[in-house]
């Protein structure tokens, strides 16, 4: 892979195309999160793998284009066979990302309902079971 600039990662000469963020072609140093090795399936495995696990850690990505890197590479991922633990939304953000509270539901106490047929069937229960106890001298 000798067409144009390259940046060597793992022991590949890497072309911009293989990169998830590239700033600048004409400067490899500005590449970053590679996530293809054209040579080994495995390793663009490992690649994406250890990216998605140090995702949170890396400093150099411009904190406007994280939550558009992490979905690059999280897709990336899911095209390799990659499982990604995913949340309600979709994708589990990045480590660093805040997620906002919750909205604070207010709720108020509810009252049981009465019911006078339950409460007349209960009550007649009871008044059965008082006289069956009375019958065998247990009360």
């Amino acid at each position: 892979m000798k067409d144009g600039k390259t940046k060597r990662v793992g022991g590949t000469d890497l072309n911009a195309k293989c990169f998830l963020h590239v700033p600048d072609e004409q400067e490899t140093n500005t590449w970053l999160l590679p996530c293809y090795d054209p040579t080994s399936a495995a390793k663009t495995q490992n690649l994406l793998k250890n990216h998605l696990a140090r995702f949170a850690e890396m400093k150099a990505i411009p904190p406007t284009e994280r939550a558009r890197l992490w979905e690059r590479l999280v897709g990336a991922a899911k095209a390799h066979g990659i499982p990604v633990v995913v949340d309600r939304n979709g994708v589990a953000p990045p480590a660093h990302v805040e997620a906002p509270p919750p909205p604070e539901v207010k709720t108020k106490p509810v009252k049981p309902k009465k019911y006078s047929m339950v409460e007349a069937v209960i009550a007649e229960a009871d008044r059965r079971a008082t006289e069956l106890l009375r019958s065998l001298g247990l009360e």
